[in-house]
């Protein structure tokens, strides 16, 4: 399966699942023993997801990145997870060609998914800030 259609796929099951909130994020960080800081690795691990520079709609996708990568070998060292041009990042210290391929998988379909509310998104270039929003938060933005 190629990478778009693995993420319409993606979409399809994202909007038929309820959005995880912050608290359910934050409970799946704990239960995987957190992740590991790798700027700051004499830190605690991060078990609270205001590490994550991103709206919550995208908590679903990173945590199916991350259970990927750590099925994939990967040591659970991160050093930045955020939105940037309208896009996640998710930068990690190293891994294999599979774990990169996996995180560049994500970042793509972060672009088909709203950051807001975890819906059927777009990139938007025209209110200011480069963001990928569902139609509906678009227009919030547009009518401000």
């Amino acid at each position: 399966m190629n990478v778009i259609n693995w993420g319409v796929k993606r979409i399809e099951k994202l909007n038929k699942i309820n959005m995880i909130t912050k608290e359910k994020m934050d409970n799946y960080l704990i239960s995987i023993g957190g992740l590991k800081n790798g700027f700051f690795p004499d830190r605690e691990p991060i078990t609270d997801s205001h590490y994550f520079e991103v709206g919550k709609g995208w908590y679903q996708l990173i945590k199916d990145l991350i259970d990927d990568l750590i099925k994939l070998g990967w040591n659970k060292e991160i050093c930045q997870v955020k939105e940037k041009f309208g896009g996640l990042r998710f930068y990690i210290n190293g891994g294999t060609t599979e774990i990169f391929n996996r995180i560049s998988e994500a970042e793509e379909l972060s672009f088909n998914t709203c950051e807001v509310t975890g819906n059927k998104g777009e990139l938007r270039t025209d209110i200011g800030w480069y963001r990928t929003l569902s139609d509906e938060v678009y227009n919030e933005f547009k009518n401000r």
